[in-house]
């Protein structure tokens, strides 16, 4: 058999057959045009996007018979010979097989020598940062001045560990994860090629599984064509790849933007009965919120931020068609939760069954500015009251007293006139004596609510957490409480540490949080939040189990050495003549103390 796989049988062969990478295409074309072309080159990008496939083409654009042009004829002997990666001038070498100094410097003498028949000798370094740090320094002062007629091609996904000395000495070329789109069109030319009936859904699946990679994608689909033939289906080839049907992903969607809890648990029971791995049905349905989101965010300028054909898209407006985005914000971040929960979930299904019930049950949010225009048309209305200004602080008893109350006597002054005054006898002249303005009452100070006092948590208080958390419902957070530390952190913080990545892990949970902070907050009798420090280097010497445990070691120590001082042990010792071979301490749990 000699069957060649789809991802070199469809190879691109010339920079108009690259896809997705045009602002390379442009730029190497007018190098070979204006004859510009650098002694080195790095090309940079992730695995399967077209940097060998580049490097090629721009080994066939330099020795081809017709060349140096930006368009190799294909089909002379220097060209045929690269396209199967046998030419005499252009070598390929491997990085990650030929990464030491004693390769290096053979490649260095090698560079001594002109082309054999070609018009340049070329090479192709693959993952070029595999090498060693010695062999990369030895590689440095050959790779700035090449001998005249040698060019470098290095290609690269992690170009972070390549020395600056070597990133500098070349002209780099960044490759772009090539859109879900644009691998469509491409797949869709080869199933052409090849006689293969595949809707536009089913190219869409492959193509995301392959991840912005075109030669993933066409493994994948090479792996599709093995499986079904020559016509598949989408669902067909999501069972295939084992990832989330769309049928099913969409129902269950539906289900949760309506909060039907039957519904949604119904569509995860079917799920699971068919054999969909529930993890990976949670990162599902998180990728599925997510673009709901970037639809409703973004509108239909959505394109590129969503990898979904023209149907998939339209199918996704109309599930998400009077949802706002608060609903759509909070069902991202809850799936997303669910997601990273199920990745170490005892119990899966569990799991996802309570987190699909609490999305059904949560409350229907409210826009706030909907709510303020509400209450503006209440007030309006007459229904709601207007808010009241505070009354203006009274006046100090210095102040001039108004021209027309001065003078105006007070009722209590009127009432204590004379009798004869009243009766208008006006014989004895009365005396009108003008009182005093009564002095307004001193205001009185407003009750001030105390502030609650600040906690700065110590190792008492995790000793007193770890006891309420024994004594309540919370006994499951004891052993990742004993294996804790409290580390430095602001007031009213419970900044914890631990000796290992699993109880890192275990209090990041959103549950175990949500119970430390409730637990934490009961204590102290005010609201404290709580953070994860991370692994801690003296949690190993410091927390309640480590301390519990030296303890425990210290007090066999202690038994063992009173033990052999027994007077009735030593006294046996002196008749008998013999040594303690070995000393056996009874615990409080063995039946045998």
């Amino acid at each position: 058999m000699s069957y060649v796989v789809l991802a070199r049988k469809y190879r691109p062969q010339t920079l108009n057959e690259l896809s997705g990478q045009s602002h390379i295409s442009r730029a190497l074309t007018h190098a070979i045009e204006m004859d510009r072309v650098a002694h080195a080159f790095l090309f940079c990008g992730v695995r399967g996007t077209g940097k060998t496939s580049t490097a090629r083409i721009v080994a066939k654009m330099l020795n081809c018979e017709q060349g140096p042009t930006p368009n190799p004829c294909g089909v002379c002997q220097p060209c045929e010979e690269i396209a199967k990666g046998n030419a005499i001038d252009v070598r390929e070498i491997d990085a990650a097989s030929n990464r030491g100094i004693n390769e290096m410097r053979a490649l260095r003498e090698t560079t001594n020598y002109p082309a054999t028949r070609d018009r340049y000798r070329i090479y192709i370094i693959d993952e070029v940062h595999m090498l060693t740090k010695e062999a990369a320094n030895a590689f440095l002062k050959t790779l700035e001045e090449p001998p005249k007629g040698i060019y470098f091609i290095l290609a690269t996904t992690d170009p972070q560990r390549l020395l600056v000395t070597i990133r500098s000495r070349c002209q780099r070329y960044d490759f772009r994860r090539i859109k879900a789109n644009e691998v469509v069109g491409r797949l869709q030319y080869i199933c052409e090629q090849e006689g293969i009936e595949m809707d536009a859904e089913a190219l869409y699946l492959i193509a995301r599984e392959g991840d912005g990679s075109l030669r993933d994608s066409l493994s994948v689909l090479d792996q599709v064509i093995a499986f079904g033939g020559e016509t598949m289906s989408a669902s067909e080839v999501a069972n295939l790849l084992g990832v989330a049907d769309r049928t099913r992903v969409t129902e269950m969607i539906a289900a949760l933007l309506s909060q039907d809890a039957q519904r949604a648990l119904s569509a995860l029971a079917s799920a699971h009965n068919h054999g969909m791995e529930l993890k990976v049905f949670s990162k599902t349905l998180a990728m599925e919120a997510r673009d709901l989101l970037m639809i409703r965010m973004m509108g239909h300028n959505a394109d590129d931020l969503v990898d979904r054909s023209e149907s998939e898209v339209r199918v996704l407006r109309e599930l998400i068609n009077g949802v706002d985005g608060n609903t759509l914000e909070r069902l991202s971040h809850t799936l997303l939760e669910l997601a990273e929960q199920m990745a170490v979930a005892a119990h899966p299904r569990l799991v996802m069954e309570l987190a699909l019930i609490r999305l059904c049950r949560a409350p229907k949010l409210k826009d706030v500015a909907a709510l303020a225009s509400q209450v503006n048309r209440l007030v309006m209305t007459g229904r709601l009251p207007q808010a009241t200004q505070s009354a203006p602080a009274p006046r100090s008893t210095g102040q001039a007293t108004s021209a027309r109350t001065q003078g105006r006597p007070t009722p209590r002054a009127r009432a204590q006139r004379p009798a004869k005054e009243i009766s208008g006898d006006d014989d004895v002249p009365s005396a009108r004596v003008r009182p005093k303005a009564p002095r307004p009452p001193p205001a009185q100070p407003k009750p001030t609510t105390p502030s609650p006092p600040t906690i700065n948590f110590s190792d008492q208080h995790l000793q007193a957490l770890c006891e309420s958390a024994s004594d309540s419902n919370h006994s499951t957070l004891v052993p990742l409480l004993e294996d804790a530390v409290v580390e430095p952190s602001p007031a009213n913080v419970l900044c914890l540490g631990f000796s290992s990545d699993y109880s890192v892990r275990l209090a990041n949970q959103s549950e175990v949080r949500k119970s430390l902070v409730a637990l934490a907050s009961a204590l102290v009798n005010q609201d404290v939040d709580v953070q994860i420090s991370g692994v801690v280097e003296r949690a190993r010497d410091q927390s309640i189990r480590a301390k519990t445990s030296k303890k425990r070691q210290a007090k066999k120590r202690q038994d063992r050495q009173a033990l052999q001082q027994h007077p009735s042990v030593v006294r046996v010792l002196a008749v008998m003549g013999g040594e303690i071979a070995q000393i056996d301490l009874a615990t409080p749990d063995d039946p045998k103390g």
